[in-house]
């Protein structure tokens, strides 16, 4: 009764057979276990809902690096205060330039504030094209600043606090992640589409007829590569126009430049998936590989997780993956009706990123071929 069935000695059998072909393939069990591990070190260490230094700019009359404002935003644990006793008018100005996200207007003080009929109140800018970014800080601030105010009083009427959310006034998280959803869609896609063409025709054969053509490796590259390009190019088209009709998300810079961006990132991963094709022996371990690659780029790029409240490493190591400029890049274009004097800064890591791991691709393309 207790003796094993038929059918369960088969499947015994075809697992144990299953077991020894993985322990023999140390690349794939290698990336089996790496991946979790990764994971694990980068949401217990790396990843935070919270974000921290983040920029703010103070126009008043004099910095007060002591004064009871300072203090409050001290306390709060998010702040970096990028400048103070700035002119008037040059903390919204931090803002609209990306040198802060959050800037603060202060009136010059009243000589009598008993006197005057209305007094003047603070004016806080706040730039909300990443809401997830900036809003637990701008709750913080709200209440350091009424702190701040009830000191600054002692005693007499509060000012009111005008606050004015900029570039996405209602705080609406979809227009903050769709237009980087746009980079996912294009990264993932052509990492995987670049990862499987040279693995590929290894193991269908086909690689023994082009090893005997007369073709460079960049030739090669080129000519694999540059349909994937296109493809992604129309990734990112359809996401950002299902986006504009389902979302109302608005595109108010050039969406040329936009575009331009998504084909650079198309590139720069098409790339890092043929050198990892150029690498793997199988297509399982080609796509193990690129799933290692994307899963860190999706948490450190700043898609899901604020960037400024990762710890400094995790921000050197972000700051190397072409998705964390085309983020930057797809937020501004979109919501902040910024251009090319902006885009091109962050397409320049992006281009050096793809010219570094295009010649590491056609160094391990030619070593196929010899």
């Amino acid at each position: 009764m207790n003796a094993m069935s038929p059918h369960a000695r088969r499947w015994l059998a075809v697992a144990r057979l299953e077991v020894l072909h993985l322990l023999h393939d140390r690349a794939a069990l290698s990336l089996i276990l790496a991946v979790p591990a990764v994971q694990i070190l980068l949401f217990g260490y790396a990843v935070r809902w919270d974000p921290r230094h983040v920029p703010i700019a103070i126009a008043r009359e004099e910095a007060a690096p002591e004064g009871a404002l300072r203090r409050a935003l001290a306390e709060t644990g998010y702040f970096d205060v990028s400048g103070d006793g700035l002119p008037p008018g040059e903390a919204a100005r931090a803002v609209a330039e990306h040198r802060a996200l959050i800037g603060i207007e202060l009136p010059p003080p009243l000589a009598d504030p008993v006197d005057a009929p209305e007094p003047a109140g603070p004016y806080v800018l706040i730039d909300a094209s990443d809401p997830a970014a900036v809003r637990p800080a701008a709750l913080a601030l709200e209440a350091a600043m009424w702190r701040h105010a009830t000191t600054a009083t002692h005693g007499y009427r509060i000012p009111p606090v005008r606050v004015e959310w900029l570039y996405n006034p209602q705080g609406r998280s979809s227009w903050a992640v769709v237009p980087s959803l746009a980079g996912v869609v294009v990264m993932i896609s052509t990492l995987l589409l670049g990862a499987l063409t040279l693995v590929r025709e290894r193991e269908r054969g086909t690689w023994e007829g082009l090893v005997a053509t007369p073709i460079s490796g960049i030739d090669a590259l080129v000519g694999k590569l540059s349909p994937y390009v296109l493809i992604g190019i129309a990734q990112a088209g359809v996401v950002l126009g299902l986006a504009h009709l389902l979302f109302d998300l608005p595109f108010r810079g050039p969406l040329s430049a936009l575009l331009f961006a998504a084909a650079l990132l198309g590139v720069a991963h098409l790339v890092t998936g043929f050198a990892i094709s150029a690498l793997a022996r199988t297509q399982v371990q080609a796509i193990q590989g690129a799933v290692f690659f994307y899963l860190p780029s999706m948490l450190l790029s700043g898609f899901i997780f604020p960037f400024s409240g990762m710890p400094s490493w995790a921000q050197h190591v972000g700051e190397a993956l072409p998705l964390t400029h085309f983020v930057r890049a797809a937020r501004a274009v979109t919501l902040r009706a910024d251009g090319w004097s902006f885009v091109t800064p962050e397409l320049v890591p992006i281009g050096i990123y793809a010219l570094l791991l295009g010649a590491l691709a056609v160094l391990g393309y030619r070593r196929w071929l010899e």
